[in-house]
């Protein structure tokens, strides 16, 4: 019963991929998605049963998912699908939300440079975010099982599923203010909630359930290993505070710092009221809450950096493109 279960779950996640595909790719013919759906299915099937086998050609050999480099095309088209779904819907969402104000006649200066801000960081940290979860999955299901991409995948689900209850529940993010009809609402809503149903879904096949008795169930393991991130956030070893002692210069106590303050950005304007919740982001009250999404994705992408600069891994292409495009342009 728990295999059958846990087949039905990553059988209907590559339905979704699928189907989120299709939503936004019309262009793409009804035979590439029904190869990219079987793929998709098989894939995911065969790496969460442990298997470890990946679909070839009819009446070919099968190739161990384990020692195979090679990538996994359903799940790398599926992440730049949801790449660029979630940037088109969130800058969508800033211009709707941000160009007219429901009380206030202001500036058209005014408005510019609020959806400026708004773009300024989410823009490139969402782009930099899935073109390293996609250049994860070219490389093979044995990266997608590091601890970094199982953060990644973990964060930018939590992120998504933040950013579809502020669509669903617009009002109650922002003041009262009731900004999208129901037809925006239910689209973006529904392209964050496919978003975090495939993080979710690559995050749970590349990762072992907890031991017994709770096995089956994934929410003890994001709480310990949440509760670990907590503990390792200050900086691994014993001369952090000498700027010449070896290895002082990986950056990593700033980026535990920059963690620790993007992660208290993006609770402040949670549990605060207005105006304090309009901190960090300064989109009024129409957009700050659901900006914290970004910010807490912000969070994460630093201590990630932080783990690499612990392990001199920033020299990574995957780290170069967070550190020398996101933080530069966010500062920006």
């Amino acid at each position: 019963g728990a295999q059958a279960g846990m087949v039905l779950r990553a059988v209907t996640l590559s339905l979704m991929c699928s189907a989120q595909a299709a939503a936004f790719a019309p262009h793409h013919s009804s035979v590439a998605t029904t190869r990219q759906l079987s793929t998709s299915r098989s894939l995911l099937v065969n790496l969460r049963a442990g298997g470890t086998t990946t679909p070839q050609a009819r009446g070919g050999p099968r190739v161990s998912m384990e020692a195979s480099a090679e990538g996994v095309p359903a799940v790398t088209a599926a992440y730049t699908v949801a790449g660029l779904a979630t940037t088109a819907t969130w800058t969508a969402v800033a211009i709707i939300a941000l160009s007219p104000h429901p009380t206030l006649a202001l500036p058209l200066r005014h408005n510019v440079l609020t959806i400026a801000q708004a773009l300024a960081f989410p823009v490139p940290l969402g782009v930099a975010t899935f073109v390293a979860l996609r250049g994860a999955s070219t490389a093979g299901c044995g990266r997608l099982k590091s601890a970094t991409y199982r953060r990644l995948n973990l964060a930018t689900a939590a992120a998504s599923l933040w950013l579809a209850a502020a669509m669903v529940w617009g009002p109650r993010f922002a003041a009262g203010y009731d900004m999208f009809t129901p037809t925006i609402a239910a689209a973006g809503a529904s392209v964050h909630c496919l978003t975090a149903a495939l993080c979710l879904g690559v995050w749970a096949n590349t990762v072992e359930a907890s031991p017994k008795p709770l096995s089956g169930h994934y929410i003890p393991r994001i709480v310990r290993g949440f509760v670990g991130s907590l503990w390792s956030l200050p900086p691994k070893g014993s001369a952090v505070d000498d700027p010449d002692a070896p290895g002082r210069r990986s950056g990593a106590a700033e980026y535990a710092l920059a963690a620790v303050l993007f992660g208290w950005f993006a609770v402040l304007p949670v549990v605060s009221s207005f105006p304090l919740a309009t901190v960090p982001s300064i989109l009024g009250k129409r957009l700050s809450r659901a900006a914290s999404a970004w910010t807490f994705l912000g969070a994460a992408v630093a201590y990630v950096l932080k783990d690499a600069a612990e392990r001199d891994r920033l020299g990574a292409s995957t780290f170069r493109v967070w550190y020398g495009t996101v933080f530069n342009t966010g500062a920006t």
